[in-house]
């Protein structure tokens, strides 16, 4: 049917999601990674992450957050470019594993969505220009 299925990172491990990648061997089948999920939820470094997933990368979202202060708590969705995600070896690593499909900004949480989302956009790219 020509569907495609991506899995977001961050209820797991990377190295847990690319497990049961393997084991599904599925071509339409692969993640939207989300880097402040891997934050989020406790789950790994998201640049490690990024770089075990390649080869499954349908899409990226863009989003930041912190790591929870009590465990078995999540963290706090931020404002991309005042959290944890450390976006300049974020682009570092979406270069090295040539990375060129789709990126979405998401802000899930706060009461000023649209200006964050342009605060996030501004501020990626700032990082983006920098780089080239």
């Amino acid at each position: 049917m020509g569907l495609e299925l991506g899995f977001e990172t961050g209820q797991e491990t990377a190295i847990t999601l690319v497990e049961f990648l393997e084991l599904l061997e599925r071509e339409n089948v692969g993640v939207n990674f989300d880097p402040a999920n891997m934050i989020l939820y406790n789950k790994g470094n998201p640049i490690e992450a990024l770089k075990g997933l390649s080869k499954y990368i349908m899409q990226c979202h863009i989003k930041d957050g912190t790591y929870t202060k009590v465990d078995g708590e999540w963290g706090e969705e931020v404002t991309t470019g005042t959290g944890e995600v450390d976006w300049k070896a974020f682009f570092q690593a979406i270069e090295e594993i040539e990375y060129k499909k789709d990126f979405f900004i998401e802000r899930e949480a706060g009461n000023q969505r649209i200006v964050d989302i342009i605060s996030g956009r501004d501020y990626i790219a700032g990082i983006v220009e920098e780089d080239e």
